[in-house]
């Protein structure tokens, strides 16, 4: 039985974090924790533009993600996916499955994260299968 898009990410069902494992040009693995949403068999994370995870993913968009707590046990399978940064005109989906995720805690993390970065500090990145 083949895999489809949406069951691809099924073990991250109901997990609240993943450690999202990036790649240095070195090819060392850099693994970290960050909250995520899945929508449309997808998965959707922001951080700071200027964060390193950012960074490796312009180099190498191959990642693993994999379920795990809110410092980084992992509890799950790590899966194999394919990140970019997504374009400003595309973040809506990203925001809306994060808002529908973790509502007044993500509201409050990222007026924190837009206050203490300058325009465009924030981005989001979109995990495919």
């Amino acid at each position: 039985m083949s895999e489809t898009p949406a069951s691809h990410f099924m073990p991250l069902h109901g997990a609240e974090f993943i450690v999202l494992t990036t790649y240095r040009r070195t090819g060392a693995a850099v693994p970290t924790t960050v909250w995520f949403a899945e929508a449309g068999g997808n998965l959707y994370l922001t951080t700071g533009a200027q964060a390193g995870k950012a960074k490796r993913l312009s180099a190498n968009p191959a990642v693993l993600v994999a379920p795990s707590d809110q410092i980084g046990n992992v509890q799950g399978p790590a899966l194999p996916g394919h990140a970019r940064v997504l374009e400003p005109h595309e973040e809506a989906s990203a925001i809306a499955a994060l808002q529908q995720k973790y509502g007044e805690a993500f509201t409050r993390l990222t007026a924190q994260m837009d206050a203490a970065q300058p325009t465009r500090g924030r981005i989001y990145i979109v995990v495919t299968p």
